[in-house]
């Protein structure tokens, strides 16, 4: 955000053009609803959206807050209210007045006290457990059809339709997650969406409800059949109670089809292309990252509407930036966000994300976030991970993408279809990056067919995938249900066993997990332990000691203490020698691979289809 806004009495600007509409004075909303109070001042940008708002004033009453400008917009439907919070005002229970004809309209506007972080932001010894509310666990049947128009929403038979996970589900197995060992959830949008169904065009009737969250039409709001802002902070509460890190998902590119917007935009050019005929998507990164690319190119990229029918922001318009990032500053300092992941994050002009760490850092110093950019070409993703400038004189300033690259490598050599030296290719491109140390790591996602269902991928691949992604480089990230190797894919996100009213059996709890699920989570709550004990498994430098057709043995250092990590994806027992330079003590930490010493180096004895950790000691500090 980089207006400055002049110190004035109240100036109001109407445009010239005539109302849409006339009546009486109404307002739907007011965006932020809120804020906080800081040491400095602080401008800001207040949305009210309503009707016959033409020649309105606005004022605060009982509040230290200033307004300084309102401008009306076409047809009444909207004012932009710049306003000053002075800075070292206290907390107020503040009021807006709104002036319209013959009409005076109040809301509440609250300044609140700045929350102080209870936790350390998301960092390289997290463990990040992916939640989609809708399908995680259902505490609060009550709020399954609520303000739902016209068919019902809820129905588990049907793959898009709601479910009836909450916040009430999530908090009641918080300790279930840190008993497993994670030590960070990151929830899909929680943002209110549509509350009826939706036919996307060209999709031949086929009807979806938003239970995603990646359709908003109100971004001041919760998604009511999750709860209500206040159950979301109650959850966020727990979380950090229980020593678990929140990662909120902030949608700043786009709207969902729904949003009130689409009919009536705040201001001209609040959206990209005309509305009527949207320009689609071209998903080109490549071109974005080619300093001798196209514009228009670019363009297709930034300013195209994502699959043709989700209305794409212009995020050059300062007015829609400022939005944006007045939403996501709200979000993550009210509610206490300790790490941030940012949709869609290459559809948005670079310029923008440099303006929106810049406010972030001054918010939330140093809080992590990180930018899906869904591109396996690892010549590409190093551009949209900040830390540098790129070609274009831009550093976007967020710290972290997520890596399919290796993504991609992992797919391939845990399915069959690549060896596993793929890996080591893979990671041999972090020269590439600012900070590969720093990249998400993850077998599958909300978007990807989970690994367990990939063709080739056996219970023993799939522990293998996963001895690999918690001991390599980056920070990790599982999706809900992966310990208990579910299946399903981006069309077909499954409930957790257990967690929905009516379920024969709870998959939270060990004793009911079927045999196959033991096995598979038992293996997740090991890895993660060994990873919790062994920081060189979290902080180390990276080292490969084998790559080939069928094994892969990777070296983590950090401050003295070694861990070898081994996979054998053969259907034979393999045996490695190892330098010289790691003779010593040294014990097993997890697998059945035997480790034997010898002057010209250790053998390393694997078993077929296996995963195995060795690690020396932790070296005690030095004393006086």
């Amino acid at each position: 955000m980089r207006q400055v806004l002049r110190p004035a009495s109240v100036l109001i600007l109407a445009w010239a053009w005539a109302p849409l509409a006339s009546g009486q004075a109404a307002v739907d909303r007011v965006g932020p609803p809120s804020w906080w109070v800081e040491s400095i001042d602080q401008t800001l940008m207040i949305l009210v959206e309503g009707s016959g708002l033409d020649g309105a004033t606005v004022r605060v009453l009982d509040g230290p807050v200033r307004v300084a400008r309102v401008e009306v917009q076409p047809g009444g439907q909207a004012l932009f209210v710049d306003a000053t919070i002075p800075g070292g005002a206290s907390p107020a229970a503040c009021r807006l007045e709104i002036m319209a004809g013959d009409r005076t309209i109040e809301r509440p506007w609250d300044l609140v006290a700045k929350p102080v972080p209870k936790a350390e932001t998301v960092g390289l010894d997290d463990v990040i457990y992916l939640i989609m509310p809708d399908r995680f666990a259902d505490c609060d049947p009550s709020n399954n059809e609520v303000g739902t128009v016209g068919d019902r929403l809820l129905d588990r038979g049907d793959v898009q339709g709601y479910h009836g996970g909450d916040f009430a589900g999530i908090r009641a197995k918080l300790p279930y997650l840190a008993d497993l060992g994670v030590t960070a959830i990151w929830l899909t949008p929680i943002y209110k969406p549509g509350d009826s169904w939706f036919t996307p065009p060209g999709a031949s009737g086929k009807r979806f409800s938003d239970f995603h969250g990646y359709s908003p039409v109100d971004f001041y709001d919760t998604n009511p059949r999750f709860g209500s802002k206040a159950e979301y902070k109650a959850l966020v509460d727990a979380a950090h109670t229980l020593g678990l890190k929140v990662i909120q998902d902030h949608i700043l590119g786009f709207t969902g089809p729904k949003h009130p917007w689409v009919t009536h935009p705040p201001a001209p050019g609040w959206y990209n292309g005309p509305v009527d005929r949207p320009p689609a998507c071209n998903f080109r990164f490549d071109a974005a990252a080619d300093p001798h690319a196209l514009e228009a190119t670019r363009r297709g990229l930034t300013d195209g509407w994502l699959f043709g029918f989700l209305p794409d922001l212009d995020l050059r318009s300062p007015r829609v930036a400022r939005y944006a990032i007045q939403q996501s500053l709200w979000w993550a300092t009210l509610f206490e966000a300790d790490g941030i992941r940012l949709d869609t994050y290459p559809m948005v002009p670079r310029i923008f994300w440099a303006d929106w760490s810049e406010e972030i850092r001054k918010a939330r110093p140093g809080l992590f976030a990180v930018g899906e950019a869904w591109t396996i070409d690892p010549v590409d993703l190093p551009f949209f991970q900040g830390g540098r400038v790129g070609w274009d004189g831009v550093d976007p300033g967020v710290p972290s993408v997520f890596d399919f690259p290796l993504y991609s490598a992992i797919t391939r050599v845990f399915s069959g279809q690549s060896p596993p030296s793929d890996l080591a290719k893979a990671l041999a491109r972090d020269g590439n990056y600012p900070r590969p140390d720093l990249l998400g790591t993850f077998l599958d996602n909300h978007d990807t067919p989970r690994l367990a269902a990939v063709p080739g991928v056996t219970p023993a691949r799939l522990r293998m995938a996963l001895a690999f992604l918690l001991t390599t480089r980056g920070i990790p990230q599982i999706t809900w249900g992966d310990e208990l190797a579910i299946l399903g894919h981006q069309d077909d996100r499954r409930d957790f066993p257990g967690g929905f009213p009516g379920d024969p059996r709870s998959a939270f709890e060990e004793a009911t997990q079927t045999p196959e699920e033991q096995a598979i989570f038992r293996t997740y709550r090991d890895l993660l332990r060994v990873r919790k004990q062994t920081p060189a498994l979290r902080r180390g430098t990276l080292t490969h000691l084998q790559a080939d057709a069928t094994t892969y043995v990777a070296l983590r250092e950090l401050g003295g203490q070694k861990a070898v990590v081994a996979l054998n994806l053969g259907p034979s027992p393999a045996s490695i020698k190892l330098p010289p330079s790691l003779n010593g003590p040294i014990e097993r930490a997890f697998g059945e691979a035997r480790w034997t010493e010898t002057p010209e180096g250790p053998r390393l004895d694997l078993p077929p289809e296996s995963s195995s950790i060795f690690r020396t000691p932790i070296p005690l500090a030095p004393t006086r």
